[in-house]
Parts: C-alpha cells; structure tokens; sequence
C-alpha cells in the first residue's frame, strides 16, 4: 500500500467506514476488519497495526460489555443476558472494523506523502501545512519527552507523581511551544503567508493503479450497499 496515492489510500479507507456503518453487521464489520489488518500488515510488514487494533478496541469492548450484557432478555447468569451479550460483540466488531480501517490507512501513510498531495489539491499550502504539523505532534512529542527524559537521568534526578509536572511536563510542552515559534517565524521569514507563486514539493506519483482503485472501489463499494438494502 505504500506505493498508493495518498487520495488512493484515504478513499479505500471510507470505503471501508461506509461499508462497516451502512451493512451494520457482524459479517461485514468482520470482513472490513480482516482486509484492513491485512493491508496495514503488509505495509508495515510486522504486526503493530493488529496490536494497536486491539489495544484500541478493548477499552471499548469493555463498556459494551457493562452497558449492554447486563440489560437483555435473556438471562444466562447473575448480570448476564444472552441477547445483550451478542449486541456487546457487534458493536465492539464494528469499533474495531472502523479503528482498524483508520490504523492500517495511517500505517501505510506518510506525512510528507500527504503534504505534497494537498499542497497541489484545493485545499492549498496553508492546509498541508498545518495538517502536516499537526500529524508531526505525536512523534515530536514522543521525540521531546525522551529528551527530557535523558536529561532528568544526567542530572540524577528521580522523577516521582510529585515532580512530573515540573520535572516532565513542563519541559515537554514547553520545548513544543519553542518548536512550534520557531517553525512559524522561519516561515514568515520565507514569505508563506503572502500570495502568489512559490516553490512546490515534488508531487506524489499518481500511478494507474492508483487512479483506478480509487474509482472503481467506491463504485462497488456503493453496489453492495444499494444490493444490501434493495
């Protein structure tokens, strides 16, 4: 999936988000999770997209479980009913057929991929800016708290719950913060926010593939669903 068009691979993933939601039910959800883990395996080539799946959809299996098993029916055991019990599984295999859909579209993503693409789209320079920064916050502050952390231990300093914040968070935000003014004033020094032309990244390969997965996909994604509801 690496070698898709950005467009290519946000198009397979709504497909995936509309099949799950319009079909509601546990064959199709459990169908879209498959090809999805699939897919994000194989771009990856290890298994952290099924991880992450799963550590993502716990918590939420979990809630279906208290909200739902206890109030059905069917009564199997104390706080247990069979037709709640059912409904609890459906829901969570839908959560994880729609949050493996967007794991596995972000594993085969990368965010100079997504730039490129909508610095050339509509949407302009100024939103491939800011979705590019936006994407880059969680590595940068992964990135900014090993730093942090690194320092903390040169220095001897044993962080407890009663210097995390002063010790750990602080920093963290604050190396961001001085990032985030720094970036802003080299691009007002470049000209980013004046009109006319400017220099542009190469574009992303848009192959024919590419481009005829992302037409015929969601045609026969739009099949299926007008076939299921006809």
């Amino acid at each position: 999936m690496h070698g898709l068009h950005p467009a290519t691979v946000v198009t397979i993933a709504a497909c995936g988000w509309i099949l799950t939601l319009a079909l509601n039910n546990p064959v199709a959800s459990a169908s879209v999770a498959l090809i999805a883990l699939a897919c994000g395996t194989a771009a990856t080539r290890n298994a952290s997209v099924i991880l992450t799946t799963l550590a993502l959809s716990a918590p939420a299996a979990l809630s279906m479980l208290v909200i739902h098993a206890p109030y059905g029916d069917d009564p199997v055991l104390p706080l247990l009913t069979s037709d709640g019990l059912v409904l609890a599984a459906t829901l969570t295999l839908r959560f994880c057929a729609l949050m493996a859909c967007f794991i596995a579209a972000m594993a085969a993503l990368r965010i100079a991929d997504i730039a490129k693409w909508l610095q050339v789209s509509r949407a302009g320079h100024k939103v491939a800016y800011i979705v590019g920064a936006s994407l880059q916050t969680l590595p940068q502050g992964a990135h900014a708290w090993r730093c942090v952390r690194e320092a903390n231990q040169l220095a001897g300093i044993t962080v407890t719950w009663r210097n995390t914040i002063s010790r750990v968070i602080i920093p963290v935000i604050a190396r961001l913060l001085t990032q985030g003014t720094q970036r802003g004033q080299a691009l007002a020094a470049v000209g980013f926010d004046q009109e006319g032309q400017r220099t542009l990244l190469r574009p992303v390969a848009d192959s024919m593939v590419s481009r005829v997965l992302r037409f015929v996909i969601p045609l026969v994604s739009l099949a299926v669903v007008i076939a299921t509801w006809i």
